[in-house]
This record gives structure tokens, sequence and C-alpha cells, in this order.
């Protein structure tokens, strides 16, 4: 198989269709033919989106066949494993120590060949069409190949002074760049002037040096790694009993409903005003952790986890505030282990990323809770991937921010996540009780669905090494289920007594059933929480209790029901207290009023009918009250014929003024919170998967068919040149299959004025939307624009009429 695109060709059906579905944007949206799919291939976007999800051993591949194809005559599976240390020595039957190594090395192989990454002539490796680039121009800290070498390296290398071969010795492993010495350091600058004179240096630019490839493998004893990456690290964590971990779980899932409780009790109350940027203020978020009794980074955890399931959101209201929503309504009827889980729920799903609350972005302005800029895509993936870690350790083992790190950056380390995201979310993760004790718990687990065993493989089979949407993504409903059910078994049993002492405080011995909760929360306030929690009764707390509704005899039958014994005699004096002087003095709501020094004016306007809706009420013979605003109640009296007139609150008559109408205008402000994408839509995916298998099932031979029609029109012409492609897709794939290759092309060139050139050029560098190529006949180089390209001939070197 002489290119890339042949090599694509020769595969079978079921292979093409397992390529398109592990990179599938070769096949989003639909390309023409083979042809296309092949530049598509080769294209730098499609390449970096592939390396973002191979792991370390294949990396290690990948960066090793790159760095051996241009020394190596021929690159094989064996070279590569003696290059990446899986096989210390030339013998081509390896030590039984070996072969786990060269395993893992056969398999990261298998990986890239499946990729597209690499493919295989049979006897050869070669990296696909744009790779090299890609991996950018040191792989594997291996500097460039240069031509003009020692004839006996190893002789040159023996024969180095010891300064000079202190400076290889630092060069050897990478970077391969190093700054020339200064005229201050003489010793250092006459070693590496003896380098350059001996060929064992090369030139940069002026004032740099670069190590050229041949001779750091001399140094590297032919390797291009110092030990294979065949296994994914495995550090031994801190183990917990599976009790405590549930325990501890338990208990954060219970003050993570509470807190999200008290939210929205206290926004139902007072909201929270918005930004004009869309956000929380410092003030209103300082207000929140207060009320809270928590610091500012776990209220912005709570605001932003109720913002993301939708209980609370921008009012719009022209002083916009955050309030509840009616969806919470749901959720507050709803028990502890449902509402859980759909906060865990959310939280697994949702794009926002509380933990920068309170940071300051790119402009140096502070970043608020709620803002809409806070939202990442990358949000619900990481949380995924770093969960997934967990999952696949013994239950009840915990692991540091910096052990799941070490992992990710194996699994994908072209895309390794910022540290102080993972410990962000290890951190929240035990706020939600998703953790226990640091590790994952069973209602944790549960969320993640089967698909996340306890010791999975190190290489997936599918999805991204940096870990996929969780089961709460793909199976809403299933997981949510599984989620409560397993919180549920690591709840406490509920108590429902209360153990009322002479004090006014009262101890609940654990955790207490919805009826006592709510009777305590109208009637007492907290004082402590742990394994018991303990409250107090105060004439405060008392009169809210009345503000409901009850009376005292009421509110004391359902303590006497709720109590160990009797209710104590001092917080029975409390209620009743409390009860005599509840409501001797009122409140109520007016929205506006009339008044006449004439109390005739004024007599049958409380009863008269056509009034009725103002809601008047007479508080004296010259003073009505009214539900009704100021205007509504001009309105209404001086279409009965009557002629009242505005006044101020100082009694003074107000003067009217032309009303100027104003429309209101785009607001400025950007609406909502942002959340997640939500599980019905993330759930979409799964659905699809079937769908879209077979969809590629029937694609593939539609693009041998169009291959075929393609190919069909090339026709032999005069000296033997076989017409190029038009099509610039397929001319891009055919120009980097000969950057690869080493091999010439011809071009034909639509110059500034529209005249075409044909020119026999070997192309060296396909990049940024230009052809750099060198014309030999000419002894020249040239770079061209893509666009000034109007076809491209391949050139067969064996074949005499070229």
């Amino acid at each position: 198989m002489a290119t890339f695109s042949e090599h694509l060709r020769a595969r079978s059906d079921p292979e093409l269709v397992d390529l398109l579905a592990r990179r599938p944007d070769l096949a989003n949206p639909s390309p023409s033919t083979l042809a296309s799919l092949a530049a598509r291939a080769t294209s730098r976007v499609s390449l970096e989106r592939a390396l973002v999800g191979v792991d370390a051993s294949v990396l290690q591949v990948l960066e090793s066949v790159v760095a051996l194809h241009d020394v190596l005559p021929a690159v094989t599976a064996a070279d590569v494993a003696r290059a990446v240390g899986a096989r210390p020595d030339a013998d081509p039957t390896p030590a039984p120590d070996d072969d786990v190594a060269l395993t893992g090395v056969d398999d990261a192989l298998a990986e890239a060949l499946g990729l597209a990454l690499l493919w295989d002539t049979g006897t050869d490796l070669h990296p696909a069409p744009g790779l090299p680039e890609v991996l950018g121009p040191y792989p594997a800290g291996l500097g460039p190949v240069v031509d003009r070498l020692p004839d006996d390296l190893g002789a040159a290398l023996a024969g180095a002074p010891p300064a000079a071969r202190g400076v290889l010795d630092a060069l050897a492993w990478g970077p391969p760049v190093g700054r020339r010495p200064a005229a201050s350091a003489p010793e250092a600058q006459s070693a590496v002037d003896w380098l350059l004179g001996n060929g064992l240096l090369a030139r940069a630019d002026a004032a740099h040096v670069v190590l050229p490839r041949q001779v750091a493998l001399v140094l590297r004893d032919g390797r291009t790694h110092r030990e294979p990456a065949t296994h994914c690290p495995h550090p031994p964590g801190t183990v917990h009993p599976e009790s405590t971990v549930e325990a501890e779980s338990a208990a954060a899932a219970q003050e993570l409903v509470r807190l999200v409780t008290a939210l929205v009790r206290l926004w139902e109350r007072t909201p929270a005003s918005v930004l004009r940027s869309g956000g929380l203020g410092v003030r209103e978020l300082r207000r929140t952790a207060a009320a809270l009794e928590v610091d500012e980074t776990l209220a912005a955890l709570v605001v932003e986890l109720a913002g993301a399931a939708g209980f609370v959101v921008d009012d719009g209201e022209d002083s916009p505030a955050f309030s509840p929503t009616v969806d919470v309504d749901d959720w507050l009827e709803a028990d502890l282990p449902d509402r859980w889980a759909t906060l865990a729920a959310t939280w697994f799903a949702t794009t926002r990323t509380p933990w920068v609350v309170g940071g300051r972005d790119e402009r140096g302005e502070l970043r608020a809770a709620l803002d809409p800029e806070l939202a990442r895509p990358w949000a619900p993936r990481l949380r995924g991937a770093v969960l997934e870690v967990l999952a696949g350790r013994d239950p009840g083992t915990a692991l540091s921010a910096d052990d799941v790190l070490a992992v990710l950056h194996w699994r994908s380390p072209r895309s390794v996540p910022p540290p102080a995201a993972v410990a962000a979310i290890l951190r929240e993760a035990g706020v939600l009780g998703v953790l226990g004790a640091g590790a994952l718990s069973r209602a944790g687990r549960a969320l993640l669905g089967p698909a996340a065993p306890a010791q999975p493989a190190e290489r997936p089979t599918s999805g991204p090494r940096t870990g996929g949407a969780p089961a709460a993504a793909e199976d809403p409903a299933g997981a949510h289920v599984a989620a409560a059910r397993a919180l549920a078994a690591a709840l406490p049993t509920p108590v429902d007594d209360v153990l009322l002492q002479g004090d006014l405080t009262g101890i609940v011995p654990g955790r207490p059933t919805p009826e006592l909760a709510a009777l305590l929360d109208e009637a007492a306030q907290v004082e402590s929480r742990g394994a018991a929690i303990t409250v107090r009764f105060t004439p405060d707390t008392v009169h809210a209790a009345l503000d409901t509704g009850q009376t005292a005899d009421e509110l004391l039958a359902r303590l006497a029901a709720h109590a160990r014994g009797r209710v104590p005699q001092p917080l029975e004096y409390l209620v009743r207290d409390a009860a005599r002087r509840h409501g001797r003095m009122r409140v109520g709501t007016a929205g506006g009023y009339v008044r006449s020094e004439d109390p005739t004016l004024l007599a049958g306007l409380v009863d008269d009918p056509a009034l009725a809706d103002l809601g008047l009420i007479q508080l004296a013979p010259t003073v009505l009250a009214a539900q009704a605003g100021a205007a509504a109640l001009l309105d209404a009296l001086r279409a009965r014929g009557l002629a009242p007139a505005a006044e101020r609150p100082d009694g003074q008559v107000v003067l009217a003024r032309r009303l100027v109408r104003r429309v209101p205008g785009r607001s400025r402000r950007r609406r909502g919170a942002g959340g997640s994408a939500g599980p019905a839509t993330a759930a979409a995916s799964a659905g699809d998967a079937d769908a879209g298998r077979a969809r590629l099932r029937a694609l593939v031979p539609a693009l041998r068919r169009a291959e075929a029609v393609s190919r069909s029109g090339v026709t032999a012409v005069p000296g033997g040149v076989t017409p190029g492609t038009e099509d610039p897709v397929a001319a891009l794939a055919t120009l980097r299959e000969a950057v690869a290759d080493g091999r010439e092309v011809w071009l034909e060139v639509v110059g500034p004025q529209g005249t075409p050139q044909r020119r026999r050029v070997r192309p060296v560098r396909v990049d940024g939307g230009r052809v750099r190529a060198v014309d030999s006949a000419r002894d020249a180089e040239l770079t061209v624009a893509v666009h000034r390209i109007a076809s491209v001939t391949p050139i067969d070197p064996g074949d005499p009429t070229t």
C-alpha cells in the first residue's frame, strides 16, 4: 500500500465503521468519498481530537514511530517496543518479566492503528499524514534529523571532552534545544564550539543550538522514552471501613438537603437582588452564607446547585431578584433520599463551575455566583472522569487529588485537567455525600451506574479516556431511583420523638421524621447538629409558630405527641404567655387610601358594588383604606362622578404632569443562571447509539460507491501523467501524503492574474492554509495558499514517463 488513502480503502467495512464510531468527527458531516474521509482524518483538528482521547502508552507509541520514521529505513513493532523500553535488548525472544510490557505496547499499537493514527504496510509502520506536525517538532524530546553527522558516531562521542559530554547529557532526554553560552563562560563556549565543529550539535539559530535526533538516540541507547507507560498508575490511597464511608455520606447528604431547603425558605421571604451582569452580588452571597451559617465557598455551591436544579431563578422584574420557582414545591414534598438524588444528579450533569466563585476572570473582575459566564462545557465530563477513578478502586478506598490527577494524566496526557478543578470536584463530591471519608459511597456508585465496575479496564473500549457521561445523564430515571435507594439504606432510622427539657431545650436523638422536623422548624431554633440535634424554644420561635394559625392548645398538643413524657411546665408557660400577647396589635397591607374633611363624601363608597374591586375598608369616618393603588383609586372615583385629587404623604396635592410612555429596551443582563443540560437532553445520546451505528454501517458502502464513481473517470493522458484531483479536500489529502512519504506531485497553481501554472514540487509542510514545497528543477522553495491550488497530481517515482 503506497499511501494512507489506499490503506483506508483496503480496510474492511466493519473496520471503517469502527473507525468512524471511535472518531465521530470523521462522519459528521458525512464525507463524500473515501478520499475526503482520508483528508478529514489527516486534518489538524481531527488529529488533535483523536490525540486528546489516547492514553500515555498510545502516545508513547505514536511519538516513537514519528521519531524513528526519519531515522530507520523501516519501523516495526519490535523497533517500537525497544524504543519505549519494553524490550531491553535486541534479542527477539523477550524475557518473562518483559511479557506484560510487551503486551501493553502491542495493545497500544493496536489502538493507534484502529484510530488510523498509524497505518501498517505489513513490514513498516507509518504515522498518519499530518501527525508529526501535530505532535510538534520534538517528538519524545528528540531534535530534528540532520544530514551531516560523523561517520562513526560512537567514536566521536567517546572522544568528546568532559565539558562537551556534560552538554550532551543535559540535552539527551530533552528538550533538545539549548542557548549558546555567553563569552563570559569560555569553558562552556569552548565545549559547544567543539560539538558544533564535530557535528554532534547543530545550529538552531544565532543564539541556540540543537541536539540532532540521531545523536540523542545513541546517547539514549536507542530508546525514545526512559520507561514504558504501559500501566496506569495505581496509588494505594487510604482504605476506610465501608460503614464509615456510608455514615459520612449519609450525614453529608442530609446536610446538603437541609442547606438547599434553608436557602429556598430564605429567598422566598427576602429574595436576593440580581447584578446587572446576571449574577449574585458579593454582599448577597455573604448575607446568604451568614443566614445558612456556612462559609462563602459552601454557600456558593448551595446557591449554584439550587440554580442549576431550577429551584431559584431571576424573576425578571423591574428590580430583579432570585426567587424560588414553582418546581421547588414538588421537591420539598418528596422524601429525603429522593430530594438528595435530584441534587446529586443535577451536580453530575451541570456545566456550572461553583469552585471559581470569588476568583478573578481574565479582565480582573470578580466572578459572582449564578453568573452566566460560569458555565464550562467540559465540567460534566471531568466530574465523570474523576469519579470513575475512584469507582475503579476497592470499596472504601479514598484517593487524594494528586492521586486522581496522576491517573487522569496517564489516561489523557494531551488533555490534563487543572489540579484546582480536580481538587474542587473531590471537595464538592464530599459535600454532596457522593463521597464519604473521601471514598465513593454506594449512592455515588449508583449514580455512576453499572458501567463503573470496581476494577475497570485500563484502556476503555469506547468513550473518551477522560471519562464519559455518568448514568445520571444516560438513564436519569434508573440512576435516580438506584441512588435514592442506596442513600435510603445508608440513612439512620428516623426518630419521631424529642426529649423536652425544663430549660426550654429539646434533644432529638437522631434523624427526625418529616413531621417532627416540620414541627421543630416552625417552633424552635437549632442550637447544634451532630449525632443528635439540640433545639431551643424562645418567645420569638413560639410567635412564629402561632403566626401559622395555630393556637396555644394545638401547638402544645403537637409537642406532647412527639415528646418523651410530659411537656415541661416552663415550656407550657412560654407557649401560653406568648399566645396571650399574640395578635393584640395587628398590621395589614393597603395599596392606597381616600380621605376627606367631609364624611358625607365617603358615605356609601364602601358598600358601592361598582367599587367592590378596590377593596375599600373604613378606618374612620373621614378615612378609607384600599387594596388598590392611588392611580386605580383616582380613575375609579372619577368614573363615579367624583373629583378626587392625589396627594403626597405630607398632605400636599400632587400636580399632574404629562405622562411619557416608554417601552422596555433589550436588557443588558443575561437572563438565567445557566445550569445543566438536563437529564432528558443528556439521555437522548444513549437512545441514539444503535441508530448512529446503523447510519455508519450504511455510510461506508455509500462512500465506496462514490469513490468508485470518482475514480472511474480517471484516464491516462499523453506523457503518462494521471490527471490530478480538483476536489480541495482530496487535494489536501494528496499533499499531506506526499509530505509524509517525501514524494513529488504536479501542482497546478493559479497566479494573481488568474493564469494557471503547473510545477513539479516536493511538498514539505501543509499547515495554516498554506503549502510549503521545494521545486527541485528550479532549486527554489515556494509557499502557496491552499485556495490558489487548482489541482494536485501524484507522481509515481517508479514510472520513468513522469
